[in-house]
């Protein structure tokens, strides 16, 4: 039977993928602060009763086919790796970051606002939020070099199957997508997360060449964040691919 492999880089916690394959009380406690937060304190985004209700409605269909996924994690902290066990829930987790370089290298992963263990931490340390004088060393992987490795590890016991990707790497989104595309080609079913930092950490022109490629190359790109108002079209996405794939 073919799977959906599900590769999440720059996982930090692995927030989108517990928001519909972690436990009960993780959703529900998040859905009662982010509640509690926008009806009671008037902070964040609303969520309507029937946004909810579809949310709930696609995280129950995508947890019925939980045995179809397989998925990979990619972390470049490995003190966020130590600090949770969502990353027992992986089928593998690999504690590098993901480069646009030809070679491998051990390189600095500056720490966001000095935090240990901050989402925003990057490779980049022309980034407005980090310091040259907080980083953690960790290995930098050509994203080429690692994505033909995953393909040759995936097809050793698997022969057909579609590729999610799910990213959030502060900045190296671009030399990411365009490695995997040429990797997976047709087997790259959509590509989610967030591109924002691409714009922040290499200018207008880098992230306009980005969005360029994802529409020339019909690449679906869904936002999927830690923001639960991202959660119902993201789940929705995921149920199409497995429906398209499997049906």
């Amino acid at each position: 039977m073919g799977k959906i492999v599900y590769v999440d880089v720059g996982t930090h916690f692995a927030q989108e993928f517990q928001s519909f394959f972690g436990s009960q009380k993780y959703f529900y406690t998040k859905i009662i602060r982010r509640l509690i937060g926008s009806h009671v304190l008037r902070r964040g985004e609303m969520i309507s009763l029937s946004e909810l209700r579809e949310l709930m409605r696609q995280r129950h269909d995508l947890r019925r086919k939980k045995n179809c996924f397989i998925s990979f994690f990619v972390e470049a902290n490995a003190r966020v790796i130590q600090h949770s066990d969502v990353y027992r829930s992986a089928n593998g987790v690999f504690n590098c970051a993901l480069t646009g370089d030809q070679q491998f290298s051990l390189i600095n992963l500056y720490l966001a606002n000095s935090d240990q263990l901050s989402q925003g931490s990057s490779i980049f340390s022309t980034k407005s939020n980090v310091s040259v004088n907080d980083a953690v060393p960790t290995a930098g992987v050509p994203s080429g070099l690692f994505f033909r490795s995953l393909k040759g590890l995936i097809e050793r016991s698997i022969r057909e199957y579609s590729v999610i990707l799910r990213l959030n790497c502060e900045g190296v989104e671009d030399d990411v997508i365009y490695s995997a595309h040429e990797v997976f080609s047709d087997k790259l079913a959509l590509v989610m997360g967030s591109l924002d930092d691409v714009r922040g950490c290499k200018g207008d022109d880098v992230y306009d060449a980005l969005q360029q490629y994802l529409t020339i190359n019909n690449l679906p790109f869904v936002s999927f964040s830690s923001e639960i108002s991202s959660w119902s079209v993201a789940h929705k996405s995921i149920n199409e691919v497995h429906k398209c794939f499997f049906e």
